[in-house]
């Protein structure tokens, strides 16, 4: 079973906010590194702090919501990661 459509693109909205956000307080992939380690328990994630860390928080959450076709799931990938 997948998101509803409207569902999804509220989410899809809500990511791509987090990504810009992610991009206004740091130049550098620390942040999505920190996202992408946690998402994929791949290796210790960098560490963040304040804002950095809610940020990532909120994207995690985001990006691992149940229920996602692959599809979805990697359009909400491609639109924090940027690939």
């Amino acid at each position: 079973m997948t998101l509803d459509d409207s569902v999804f693109e509220t989410l899809l909205d809500q990511v791509r906010e987090l990504n810009r956000l992610a991009d206004e307080l740091t130049r550098s992939s620390r942040l999505q590194d920190n996202v992408r380690a946690r998402l994929d328990w791949g290796r210790e994630p960098p560490a963040l702090s304040g804002e950095q860390l809610r940020i990532a928080d909120e994207a995690l959450e985001a990006l691992a919501t149940p229920r996602l076709s692959r599809s979805q799931s990697r359009e909400l990938r491609r639109a924090f990661f940027g690939r």
